[in-house]
């Protein structure tokens, strides 16, 4: 037996996706893209983002440039990929997330970030200033993951 068939196949690492990753993903097709539907991640959001993104359909169909029915297959498949929990799936985790949220809008991807042990991926900087939950843009999430070196001039930072 080679020493490689001893080896566990790596976890997809959970991440919280906050709903303007899911947007720009949505947008342009890029390295967002590209991890959103790898096999790297295993993305979890809370349910109101997928009615977040809902009401910027127009804006979405627009700086897209996709077809209204191109736009909703791409819909369909992140649908499909993210996982997503309602509110009350994250009770337990609520109180300490309001606390730590920056921003109390953002309570709800703090409490799924605690509930699952998990980094938040988001280009929102304000997100960092608190030290409970890493908080990772596209490149640094990349970096993580082995995908990307410090280096790497990729379309990670762009929307």
């Amino acid at each position: 037996m080679a020493p490689e068939d001893n080896v566990a196949p790596l976890q997809p690492l959970p991440i919280v996706v906050d709903a303007n990753i899911i947007i720009s993903l949505l947008i342009a097709k890029g390295s967002k893209h590209t991890l959103f539907f790898s096999s790297h991640i295993s993305p979890v959001s809370p349910d109101w983002a997928l009615f977040e993104i809902g009401k910027h359909w127009d804006i979405l169909s627009e700086k897209s440039g996709l077809s209204e029915e191109e736009l909703k297959s791409e819909f369909e498949a992140v649908r499909l990929q993210l996982k997503t929990a309602r509110i009350d799936e994250l009770e337990s985790w609520l109180n300490e997330a309001r606390k730590i949220s920056p921003d109390t809008e953002d309570a709800e991807y703090f409490a799924l970030a605690l509930k699952y042990d998990c980094p938040l991926w988001s280009h929102d900087s304000d997100l960092a200033v608190q030290s409970k939950v890493e908080v990772l843009s596209t490149k640094e999430l990349l970096i993580k993951l082995g995908l990307a070196q410090d280096s790497d001039d990729t379309d990670a930072e762009e929307v």
